[in-house]
C-alpha cells in the first residue's frame, strides 16, 4: 500500500531512527484502517484525485503516534479528513484511530508523549468514558469580546451531513482557539484542538500560522489567520477559518463531525438550513444570517 502512487509518507530520521520497524509496515496499516474507516479503497480515492497522508510523529520501541489524512482535490466542494492515530506493536501494528477505544487505551498504556499530555488526550478521546453533555462549552473561533463576519453558515464536509462547520472572515482575522486543550497542526494550515469535553475543534485554510506539535493552549490562543491555504486540499472563494466542531462521545460516530444544529457556541445557538445557509440565534439579541456580524460571547 505504500508504494502506491497516491500515498505519501512523512518521517523525520530521529523519529525513524525510534520505530520498531520500517515506516512502510507502519503506514500500511495505519492505511488499512483509514480506508476502512471511510469504507474505500485506494484505487477509489485516487480516481477521486485524492492521496493518503501518512506522517508519523513520534516513536518509542513499541509504539507510534502520528497524523493519518485523506487529501481532498482542489474544487469547490469537496474536503479533505484527518484523524491522530497511535500504534502499538505487537509482533504486527494495532493502530486506534482518534475518537476509538483503541486509540485512547494504546495511548494511555504507552510512553508516547508526556504523562499528562497522554492522559489527558486518552482521557478526553475515549468514547467509553465519556457521556453526551448538552451544554456544548465551547466558543468561536476569534477572541471573546470580539466579532467577526459569518461568511458560510452550518455546512458538511464535501456538502453532506453533519452540518458541522461555519466559515468566518473580517474583523483582525486572526483564528484563535475556542476553548483550550492540546492543539495539534495537521499540517501547515490546519489545527485540531482536543478539549476536554468531548469536543475538539478544527481550524482550517490559516495562514501566518502557529505550528502546534501537541501544545496545552488556553481559550483564545493563537492559532493563525484567515487565509486561504489547502495544505490538504479542498478550495476556497476567499481568505477565512474554516471552523468545525467534532465530537467523542457517540459511540457510532466517535472522533467525527457533529452537527451544529441546536447546539451553543459563543453563545450563539446554530440553527442549519441548506449547505451553508441557516442561521445563528442569540435571545435578545436576534438572528445572524450569513453575511451578518456575529459577537463571540464565550461559553
Amino acid at each position: 500500500m505504500s508504494t502506491a502512487d497516491n500515498v505519501e509518507i512523512l518521517l523525520e530520521s530521529e523519529v525513524a531512527d525510534d520505530l520498531p520497524t520500517t515506516a512502510p509496515s507502519l503506514a500500511d496499516s495505519v492505511i488499512e484502517d483509514v480506508l476502512a474507516e471511510r469504507s474505500t479503497e485506494l484505487s477509489t480515492l485516487a480516481a477521486q484525485d485524492r492521496d493518503v497522508r501518512v506522517d508519523i510523529r513520534e516513536a518509542t520501541d513499541e509504539a507510534a503516534f502520528g497524523v493519518a489524512i485523506v487529501t481532498a482535490p482542489e474544487i469547490e466542494g469537496e474536503d479533505p479528513y484527518a484523524w491522530l492515530f497511535a500504534a502499538e506493536l505487537d509482533g504486527t501494528w494495532e493502530i486506534g484511530l482518534e475518537g476509538t477505544d483503541e486509540f485512547s487505551r494504546i495511548l494511555a498504556e504507552s510512553e508516547l508523549m508526556d504523562t499528562e499530555q497522554r492522559e489527558t488526550v486518552a482521557a478526553s478521546t475515549d468514547p467509553d468514558q465519556l457521556s453526551p453533555m448538552a451544554y456544548t462549552g465551547v466558543g468561536l473561533p476569534f477572541s471573546i469580546g470580539t466579532s467577526m463576519i459569518m461568511t458560510g453558515g452550518p455546512h458538511g464536509f464535501s456538502g453532506g451531513p453533519p452540518y458541522s462547520s461555519v466559515d468566518f472572515a473580517g474583523g483582525n482575522g486572526q483564528a484563535r482557539a475556542a476553548r483550550g486543550g492540546y492543539a495539534y497542526s495537521l499540517c501547515t494550515g490546519w489545527t485540531r484542538v482536543i478539549h476536554d469535553n468531548g469536543y475538539s475543534t478544527d481550524y482550517y485554510h490559516l495562514e501566518d500560522y502557529q505550528w502546534l506539535p501537541g501544545n496545552n493552549v488556553g481559550t483564545g490562543h493563537y492559532l493563525g489567520t484567515q487565509g486561504n491555504s489547502l495544505c490538504a486540499g479542498g478550495s476556497t472563494t476567499g481568505a477565512h477559518i474554516h471552523f468545525a466542531l467534532r465530537g467523542y462521545t457517540d459511540p457510532n460516530a466517535a472522533g467525527w463531525y457533529v452537527a451544529l444544529n441546536g447546539r451553543t457556541l459563543g453563545g450563539w445557538t446554530f440553527v442549519e438550513g441548506a449547505n451553508y445557509g441557516g442561521y445563528a440565534y442569540r435571545n435578545g439579541v436576534g438572528n445572524v444570517y450569513p453575511g451578518g456580524s456575529m459577537y463571540n460571547y464565550g461559553f
